[in-house]
């Protein structure tokens, strides 16, 4: 994935995180200083203290801690949270201390003064914080959020676009390889996919074996064809470590890629281990997509019900494949492969 693309998607995140975290700031800042002379000072100083955190903090996350293929996101829960705590530790306090640096109680005062309840505060929050950082990457992003304000506890209809990348040749990189480095090598491949699709708004619905199901909300999906753009993104992230994976597993790894758009049941599910669930005729068709990917030869197959509503990037080519019938559904579906485009090979309608 070009660095350029990451920072142009990233950089709006950041920059709200920071604005959210001011806020905080100011507001933190001002109440603990109302009492004194300093109460405005306070309120910049906070605000200054919590923009410095935010920018800092979602720049970490964003490309070191949870950039594709960061080793941290493979280590275990409790050293994750302990490292991600530490981090946190050091850039909360030098953020105090920059703050009362340049926004000191006193013109004349430039003393940095860090108490041992500043210190106990920020270890505390810093504990709070990559433990729910954490829970999230478990759940999956907005999973938490949405168990918390309780949005799908009664089941809803949605419209929304799926993505599913299966794994090529796996019974045979799993006889060749042995159960424990076929793990390795499945694990390494989602997380190389996720990074693309999660940089573009996509959600990780679930892994099921050596398949990836990644959904978005139609909308969001839809505009500047993310849903296209995300796929083609974890293909090239393929392509461009291929030589890593050969010297690690023998291989490069390739996967087959199915999209497709449309309503869908969203609700919580379970009772001893919760998860929310999507059900629905469209879930099943896009796992179908994937069957006629294999049966076509082709590497990323989308329904034409998707593609009518959005405009391919301009890297895309799609190729209709005509009217097919896949297992288990009586109507035939119209279908298009879409691949990179070349020098050669310019970009088509795909109807």
């Amino acid at each position: 994935m070009v660095i350029d693309e990451r920072i142009r998607l990233l950089i709006p995140r950041i920059l709200a995180f920071a604005v959210i975290s001011a806020a905080i700031g100011a507001g933190y800042g001002y109440e603990t200083s109302f009492a004194t002379a300093a109460g405005l000072r306070g309120l910049v100083r906070g605000a200054l203290t919590g923009a410095l955190i935010g920018a800092a903090v979602s720049s970490l996350v964003a490309f070191v801690l949870e950039a594709p293929g960061a080793r941290l996101a493979r280590a275990s829960f409790m050293v994750t949270v302990a490292v991600r705590s530490l981090v946190y530790l050091v850039i909360f306090l030098a953020a105090i201390a920059v703050g009362q640096l340049i926004v000191p109680n006193h013109p004349l005062d430039r003393a940095v003064n860090i108490s041992r309840d500043d210190i106990l505060f920020c270890f505390g929050a810093t504990i709070v914080v990559s433990f729910l950082f954490e829970v999230n990457s478990l759940l999956g992003p907005n999973v938490l959020l949405s168990f918390v304000t309780g949005r799908y506890h009664r089941p809803q209809v949605e419209q929304r676009v799926f993505l599913i990348m299966d794994m090529k040749n796996s019974t045979a990189a799993a006889e060749r390889l042995g159960e424990v480095d076929f793990h390795r090598l499945v694990n390494r491949l989602v997380s190389d996919l996720t990074g693309p699709i999660v940089l573009r708004e996509g959600e990780i619905h679930k892994y099921v074996g050596d398949e990836l199901i990644a959904t978005w909300p139609l909308a969001t999906g839809l505009k500047n064809a993310a849903c296209v753009r995300a796929c083609f993104m974890a293909l090239a992230r393929l392509v461009e470590h291929g030589a890593e994976y050969e010297r690690e597993f023998g291989a490069a790894a390739q996967v087959r890629a199915s999209l497709h758009c449309g309503p869908v049941v969203v609700g919580e599910m379970g009772s001893v281990k919760k998860e929310i669930a999507m059900l629905g005729d469209t879930l099943n068709t896009a796992a179908r997509l994937v069957d006629a990917c294999r049966d076509s030869g082709e590497s990323v197959v989308a329904s034409v019900s998707l593609l009518d509503q959005l405009e391919l990037p301009p890297n895309v080519i799609a190729r209709p494949l005509g009217l097919i019938r896949l297992r288990g559904k009586e109507q035939a579906i119209d279908l298009c492969a879409l691949d990179q485009a070349t020098s050669d090979r310019k970009p088509v309608p795909h109807a």
